[in-house]
């Protein structure tokens, strides 16, 4: 049997079984780098390690893992690996994408009805009895209303299918270039691209952020572009939280410069203290469960434990965030 190491729960119970029936599988819940290396000198012959955020693999634990031939993240995203790293070590990095683009879209949308129609004041002011809230407080319809998309993958497309066929909204999204995939997504659904990630954000309603992070997205929306949306609009993230600038979106917060957020993804997860969001009443939190419904947990979590004993078996992985390894080993 194949070793696998697990570091941290995967996102679905059904998949840990199958895993451990299928594999030996060594398990770490310590995420701690030093514990991931010490736990790997311990078993040198492991073959294929599975994550899950906030769990990293960095170059000192793929140095100390001389017989990992395989990564894999358990779910969507490979932002904590250092996959250009693996690639150069000859390391596969295995992911499940596409597969939670329905639950995440959903959550954003749900994120923006919570917002507009003031979900989780009227609930907390219904819980000290207080009903007259409604004489003083009044939610927003969304129809005709501006969305705009900061990305147009998968995800973005299903909010925009949700929001425009569903809800009557209008919606732009942002994209850095066109193609004909990118056109054609576009006009079936009946929403309007553009490279002008300014227009979107003084355009929009509500803004809804869907790329993934990298170097040229970490920090990407900032001041300049926060203090450009309308008094009255939304700022919704459920992609990743490094892509926004958390402290100067805390500032336009604060000072109420727009309506408010919707934020289910930080910087730094579990987020501290350092950037109390929590502290202010116009934004609605939750703790990076967009992507891991039951549905999609159970689909997500069986798919990269299957890909990563079937990659060491010598099959070709469908899902593969540094497919050029294979190409080395051809």
């Amino acid at each position: 049997m194949h070793k696998i190491m697990q570091i941290l729960s995967m996102y679905h119970p059904d998949a840990e079984k199958w895993l451990t029936e299928n594999a030996e599988v060594i398990r770490v819940d310590d995420h701690q780098t030093e514990s991931i290396i010490s736990a790997l000198h311990h078993h040198p012959d492991v073959e294929g390690i599975i994550l899950r955020a906030p769990a990293r693999i960095t170059r000192d634990i793929m140095d100390a893992a001389p017989s990992v031939r395989v990564i894999s993240g358990a779910g969507v995203g490979v932002d904590n690996i250092d996959v250009d790293y693996a690639t150069e070590k000859g390391i596969a990095v295995l992911h499940a994408p596409k597969v939670n683009a329905e639950s995440t879209a959903e959550h954003a949308v749900a994120l923006l009805f919570a917002l507009t129609k003031k979900i989780v004041i009227f609930d907390q002011k219904m819980r000290r009895m207080n009903f007259q809230i409604r004489n003083h407080l009044y939610p927003r319809e969304l129809r005709g209303k501006v969305l705009g998309l900061v990305g147009w993958g998968e995800i973005a497309r299903h909010v925009a299918r949700i929001c425009r066929l569903g809800l009557g909204m209008k919606v732009v999204g942002y994209v850095r270039s066109y193609s004909e995939d990118k056109m054609k997504a576009a006009e079936e659904i009946g929403v309007a691209l553009t490279t002008d990630l300014n227009e979107v954000f003084r355009g929009a309603d509500v803004i809804s952020v869907h790329i993934p992070l990298t170097d040229d997205t970490r920090g990407m929306i900032d001041k300049k572009l926060l203090k450009l949306m309308k008094p009255d609009a939304y700022f919704i993230n459920t992609a990743r939280g490094a892509i926004v600038n958390e402290e100067d979106l805390y500032q336009i917060l604060k000072e109420k410069r727009i309506a408010g957020a919707g934020l289910d993804v930080f910087t730094i997860e579990p987020p501290t203290p350092d950037i109390p969001f929590h502290e202010l009443e116009n934004v609605v939190l939750t703790p990076h469960v967009g992507g891991i419904t039951e549905e999609a947990s159970k689909l997500s979590a069986g798919l990269v434990a299957r890909s990563i004993l079937d990659f060491l078996d010598g099959q070709t992985p469908k899902h593969i965030a540094n497919p050029q390894v294979l190409l080395r080993s051809t």
